[in-house]
């Protein structure tokens, strides 16, 4: 008979969290398994990570992350699995997270030119042997937000979902976006689908009223802005 719950002892190491995180960093962990590693343990029959998975989308409206800023001691109680004491330690990280980002808001840096945001993600993003896409949401002033690699992959106009995009600059309150792409062959010249994306993506922003700043294409130590170069 195929048996369908496993214990976090029976999945192989490179399923559990804890031997994920010690082997290749938190970074390598997933929303959901570094949940599973604060909440260390689960049910009978549920794995931690499991349970960490019934958090996150545990909030009726919001979904992911952004649940836990939404959910009570209260709720999180009624979910099985989660008595006081695991209510306790996750509404601590909640509050953890919500004053290392004001922290990092004051030290945010600030962009009001292409080459500056093309420099900041430079060292990170020239290297890559795949393409990415990077999110920079900033607010009037230009101070970064947030930032995240959204699409990782080849990199077209028709893979690329501009809702996406918009749903992480909303929920950072951003008030204008910037997206950055690398090209690994070191060249940056824009191809006609990096065009077609850009207007695609303009199309998107002016329904919901996050303008996109700028579409900026990084290259080996070189970069090009679509905002310079005209289309934006």
């Amino acid at each position: 008979m195929k048996k369908d719950n496993f214990t976090m002892k029976e999945l192989p190491d490179s399923e559990r969290p804890y031997e994920k995180c010690e082997k290749d960093g938190a970074v390598a962990l997933s929303n959901a398994e570094l949940l599973a590693v604060l909440l260390k343990s689960g049910t009978r029959d549920k794995t931690s990570l499991s349970l960490a998975l019934e958090v996150l989308n545990a909030h009726p409206s919001y979904k992911g992350l952004m649940g836990l800023y939404h959910l009570t001691r209260q709720d999180l109680m009624q979910i099985q699995g989660i008595g006081p004491v695991k209510a306790v330690q996750i509404l601590c990280a909640v509050e953890l997270s919500k004053r290392l980002a004001k922290e990092s808001k004051s030290s945010a840096p600030y962009f009001s030119r292409p080459e500056q945001l093309a420099a900041y993600f430079m060292e990170e993003m020239r290297n890559l042997e795949t393409e990415h896409l990077y999110l920079a949401a900033m607010d009037t002033s230009g101070r970064l937000l947030y930032d995240k690699a959204v699409f990782k992959g080849t990199i077209n106009y028709s893979v690329v979902n501009p809702r996406e995009i918009l749903r992480l600059a909303l929920q950072c309150d951003a008030s204008q976006y910037v997206v950055l792409h690398n090209h690994p062959s070191g060249d940056p010249l824009p191809s006609r689908e990096d065009i077609q994306m850009t207007k695609r993506l303009i199309e998107a922003s002016d329904l919901v009223g996050i303008p996109l700043s700028d579409h900026i294409i990084i290259g080996d130590n070189r970069y090009i802005s679509l905002k310079e170069r005209g289309f934006i």
